[in-house]
């Protein structure tokens, strides 16, 4: 049974961060998008994901930009998790790597926690240029945004897991130099923009954006640390000062 949830935010394949770091199977971490696991499709997907298995604790997967959808891969079962009280993808080979569904509601360390994965590749075209993979199904579509925000309307969460954020929140200082912002699509951040006042939250988390810093109170950027979940909601519910 796990006991203890971690928060990480993108490792891009590079699991390095989980060395040198003792792990049991009561123990899970938690990726919000752009693990790695599924972009070149080949052999060296199986390497990382081994290399994952290895590590001794469980991983749920926020699915981010750079990473095929679960559900793409004939690889993948969808199945009840017991131990997020909700339906995952995971593929038999690798049980201990399981991905948290788009649109997903759970039960993660008792928090009633909606998922919301998928991104705009701000360097989409630079990566086409160089032959690199990009994933044409990266953004949820309308049809699926309506979905989800009709699916949820008006229930109350404690936590919200997502790749990218609302259009508020987003950390202008952090983008990409050069890149033509007129020319990105902005639809699931202005989407969630939205969809934030629809429902009531008490703390969002959220990656893609390579810092670890608080945007506001209850709202902060994942990256490189691994912190315990219960800190991280501890930290944004009550007030210590």
């Amino acid at each position: 049974m796990i006991k203890n949830f971690l928060i990480t935010g993108d490792t891009h394949g590079n699991m390095s961060r989980f060395k040198n770091q003792t792990y049991t199977e009561e123990t899970a971490i938690i990726i919000l998008g752009d693990a790695g696991c599924n972009y070149f499709l080949n052999e060296r997907d199986h390497q990382v994901k081994m290399e994952l298995e290895s590590v001794g604790c469980f991983f749920y997967l926020v699915r981010g930009n750079h990473e095929s959808r679960p559900e793409a891969l004939d690889t993948m079962i969808y199945c009840y998790d017991k131990e997020v009280d909700g339906y995952i993808y995971v593929e038999q080979e690798y049980p201990r790597i399981r991905y948290l569904c788009d649109g997903g509601i759970y039960s993660i360390n008792g928090y009633k926690t909606l998922v919301i994965g998928g991104a705009y590749s701000v360097d989409k075209w630079y990566r086409l240029q160089r032959g690199w993979r990009w994933f044409e199904d990266e953004l949820l579509t309308m049809e699926e945004m309506n979905k989800i925000s009709n699916e949820v309307e008006g229930q109350s969460f404690d936590l919200v897991l997502t790749h990218t954020c609302p259009l508020d929140w987003e950390p202008t200082d952090l983008f990409i130099g050069g890149i033509d912002q007129t020319k990105v699509d902005t639809s699931m951040e202005v989407w969630m923009n939205t969809l934030k006042d629809k429902i009531s939250w008490k703390v969002w988390l959220f990656g893609h954006f390579h810092t670890d810093r608080a945007q506001q109170k209850g709202v902060e950027i994942c990256y490189l640390r691994i912190e315990p979940l219960e800190d991280i909601m501890k930290r944004n519910l009550f007030d210590f000062s």
